[in-house]
């Protein structure tokens, strides 16, 4: 078998000194492979992804990528990646089409081939002339995913991208990132509330809460490691779950204490 496309050993990271946000977290992910990425607000998830794609700069640690250590504010470096935040804001007032969109993200000079090719992948093709506006939420994070895909990265980072989709549109959503890391050998890394899906779609789990544990393979995870890592109850968590993870998992007290871990800042 094949090395790892992606190696991550010993991230640490700190807003604050004598406050980590992310200690010693190591990883690693081949071609083709997805890793789904659990914890509780403000375990550190958002800082990893970013660290990953060059928005924040490393303290210590090493990112591989086919062995060889590179350096995250390299312009290399960045077209390995690309980056689905959290959130986009649209100007529902500018009239701007589906293929308008990804027509600003694609500097090729057959842009409008491409364009086509990326909006079949994630089945949006017959909605290319229709305005961002008119779109469902689960159409526009499809859109919002073949922007990401445009360039053709190595490894596709997403930030909560089923946050605010039904049942139906989560499900639509991670069956195409399947199908792309499958047909298309990328490495798909995933944060994600929903413990359900990312169990069900992902091939390796990272639960971080400030510190990770690592699994090689998701059936390793067990009832025991999402307690210590949630600070709550597994059946609880669920709870959590269900309601979209409005409650703060750091101020649980159903379950147990309530814990005064520092926030992430993102």
């Amino acid at each position: 078998m094949s090395g790892p496309f992606l190696q991550i050993e010993h991230l640490s990271y700190a807003y604050q000194i004598n406050k980590q946000i992310l200690n010693k977290i190591s990883f690693d992910l081949k071609k083709g492979e997805s890793l789904g990425i659990l914890g509780p607000n403000g375990g550190g998830k958002s800082t990893l992804l970013k660290i990953l794609v060059g928005l924040l700069k490393k303290q210590s640690g090493s990112i591989k990528i086919e062995g060889l250590e590179v350096d995250p504010s390299s312009a290399n470096y960045r077209h390995y990646f690309a980056y689905l935040p959290q959130a986009t804001e649209f100007n529902e007032i500018l009239p701007v089409r589906v293929k308008d969109l990804l027509d600003y993200a694609c500097l090729l000079k057959e842009s409008a081939t491409k364009i086509s090719e990326t909006l079949e992948i994630v089945g949006m093709l017959n909605k290319q002339d229709e305005l961002i506006s008119a779109l469902s939420g689960g159409e526009r994070q499809r859109v919002l995913l073949a922007k990401a895909l445009i360039h053709g990265p190595k490894i596709l980072v997403l930030d909560e991208p089923t946050n605010g989709l039904d049942s139906n549109g989560q499900d639509q959503l991670l069956a195409i990132l399947n199908t792309i890391k499958k047909e298309q050998a990328t490495a798909v890394i995933i944060v994600d509330h929903n413990i359900n899906q990312i169990l069900k779609h992902c091939d390796k789990i990272l639960c971080l809460n400030n510190s990770g544990h690592w699994h090689d393979s998701k059936d390793l995870l067990t009832k025991n490691i999402l307690e210590s890592i949630y600070h709550c109850e597994f059946e609880h968590t669920l709870i959590h779950e269900k309601v979209g993870d409005q409650i703060d998992h750091h101020q649980c007290v159903t379950h147990g204490p309530k814990h005064n871990d520092d926030k992430e800042k993102a």
